[in-house]
């Protein structure tokens, strides 16, 4: 049996056994929709998933006539965001409403499995009166589910908002109006970049998980809320000159983000200060400040980014017109990198993007029709160590999507 179709057994799995064992004490639910798009760039992107995933422009790079290779503009279409998934609820365990999900799409883990069946959620919650309890891989806590911008690009914002899910434990507590959130999290499919390329051995070498907390406070229709994320990361077990490496580096990142409805309105903001959160899909990284000569042992910092956003959308019958904007730039402090840096494009200055779309709904169907127009500036030299000789490149995407939903 190929792997496509394991998966696939898999995510039934769980329909197949709850209806055969004990029906009357499981309800089950089948989620998700078939997805078809079409796009244009007017130019090439840094991309992921053969260009349906756009973060920015890619820099000029020109020929011996002076011809910008990069000028060149593309096309292509995807049915691979298709998703499906099982929603089952079951009894009560130590007083608590249980329930479980599986969700996968065609997305792959990476270029070379797009089409693939990959895992997106897989958790158990268990639900008290005030409290739940989540196990599983699920958003990120950055990843504020009612935050999520109303956009159609597979980046949902990226690289100004986190996009990443991770395996966890999650403890959500209600007192009031007021929310207490704190997660234990571990990387899977979106990591961190370093010496041994992209992996999950940089945080797993650390011996700690990624430790989240965060208040919300959601008073009606208004939430707000703000969170402080922390992880620990080793690049090495051994230097390069064979002595055992007692490298790390902590990486702290803080968020705020307020949420609001009115007269057929959503208003959602958040800000995020970018402590090595590329494995968010989002800008920077850290980089060696120091060397020692005799044994090669490093000392580190981050490449630390602010990263805004804001998303404006209304409902009016089947119309939903939305826009978008984001920027995200380094803080422009005065810290001298010695050797490598493991980021984003480190050499991107900022980023910025202006994002229009309009969607047509009819009961189950939905036609989204969405503009990108992105710019990132690129030091020419293509040297993070050098602010001069800059250049801002612009690239327009335009999206289009029919999505039936089940």
């Amino acid at each position: 049996m190929n792997r496509n179709l394991c998966l696939l057994a898999i995510l039934l799995l769980p329909l197949i056994s709850f209806t055969q064992t004990e029906p009357s004490k499981f309800s089950y639910t089948f989620t998700g929709y078939v997805r078809a798009e079409a796009l244009f760039d007017t130019r090439q992107i840094v991309e992921a998933r053969e260009g349906y995933l756009l973060f920015y422009p890619k820099r000029q790079v020109f020929d011996a006539e002076g011809n910008d290779i990069n000028d060149q503009p593309s096309f292509n279409q995807y049915a691979m965001t298709t998703r499906l998934g099982v929603k089952v609820k079951g009894v009560d365990i130590l007083g608590a409403k249980s329930m479980a999900l599986v969700e996968g799409d065609f997305t792959g883990a990476s270029n070379s499995e797009n089409n693939s069946l990959r895992l997106r959620h897989a958790y158990i919650t268990l639900q008290w009166k005030t409290s739940r309890l989540l196990v599983g891989q699920y958003w990120h806590p950055m990843d504020v589910p009612e935050m999520i911008p109303s956009v159609l690009a597979l980046n949902t914002g990226a690289p100004f908002h986190s996009f990443s899910r991770q395996p966890q434990i999650r403890f959500d507590q209600k007192l009031g109006d007021f929310n207490l959130v704190a997660v234990a999290a571990s990387q899977r499919d979106y990591v961190n970049r370093g010496p041994a390329g992209n992996s999950t051995e940089y945080l797993r070498n650390s011996a700690i998980p990624n430790f989240h907390g965060q208040l919300q406070y959601k008073p009606g229709k208004l939430l707000i809320g703000a969170g402080v994320d922390y992880k620990r990361l080793k690049p090495r077990l051994i230097t390069d000159k064979g002595f055992k490496s007692n490298e790390s580096l902590d990486c702290i990142s803080w968020t705020g983000f307020l949420k609001t409805e009115f007269s057929g309105f959503t208003l959602k903001a958040q800000y995020v200060l970018n402590n090595a959160l590329n494995d968010h899909l989002m800008m920077g990284g850290f980089g060696v400040t120091g060397i020692d000569t005799l044994t090669d042992r490093r000392d580190y910092t981050t490449l630390p980014y602010h990263s805004v956003w804001c998303n404006l959308s209304y409902t009016k019958g089947r119309w939903q017109p939305s826009i978008f904007a984001g920027y995200t730039g380094k803080t422009n402090d005065d810290t001298k990198f010695a050797g490598d840096i493991y980021a984003r494009d480190a050499d991107v200055n900022y980023v910025y993007r202006i994002s229009p779309s309009l969607t047509f709904i009819q009961n189950n169907f939905s036609f989204v029709a969405e503009f990108e127009y992105t710019v990132a500036e690129w030091n020419e030299e293509g040297s993070p160590l050098t602010l001069v000789k800059n250049r801002n490149i612009g690239v327009l995407r335009t999206n289009l999507a029919v999505i039936y939903s089940f």
